[in-house]
């Protein structure tokens, strides 16, 4: 009988335990996007290689094409670019663009710009020129990327920063011409 009685006590302890605590059933609302992240131009695959470089000049010169392979951890981001030519003296840009997401960080398309010494241009003429190129994840105004407002599933809206990042070459351009 001391069995039996251990028995029923055992048993009505772990059924009376496991009575189940309702739930609440309020669905949890769906999560805000992340946050931006900013974009890199992949320093190490920039054309040309060296930051600081001579060509020559002149009529029968080939162009100097300057390349920014970017990347960006948002995949789905549209990236711009801006390309200046000595910005201290003048502000504009010479080259704008845009970069179309991919799927993957590294982008399939660079931002480019390139230098044809046939034709009068910014960084044609003989002399040291600074050639810029400003890539960024929001459009691009007076070398500064304009934040963007991102709806959320709350039917509310966030301001989220954008980035904007650089990268520099100084070229000298000499008169002696090519053959």
């Amino acid at each position: 009988m001391r069995h039996g009685r251990t028995w029923l006590a055992l048993t009505s302890a772990l059924l009376g335990g496991a009575c189940l605590i309702p739930q609440e059933d309020n669905i949890l609302p769906d999560i805000p996007p992340p946050l931006n992240q900013p974009p890199r131009i992949v320093e190490t695959e920039v054309q040309p290689p060296t930051t600081i470089f001579q060509v020559d000049g002149g009529a029968g010169c080939p162009q100097v094409v300057f390349r920014a392979p970017v990347e960006d951890p948002d995949v789905n981001d549209l990236l711009f670019f801006d390309y200046f030519v000595d910005a201290n003296v003048n502000p504009n840009s010479v080259a704008q663009g845009t970069i179309s997401p991919s799927g993957v960080p590294l982008r399939t398309e660079e931002a480019t710009y390139a230098v044809s010494f046939a034709a009068p241009g910014p960084a044609s003429s003989p002399g040291i020129h600074v050639v810029e190129v400003v890539v960024a994840d929001g459009p691009i105004v007076n070398r500064v990327s304009l934040p963007r407002t991102v709806p959320l599933p709350d039917g509310g809206t966030r301001i989220d920063p954008t980035f904007a990042v650089s990268h520099a070459w100084q070229m000298t351009v000499t008169d002696g011409g090519c053959p």
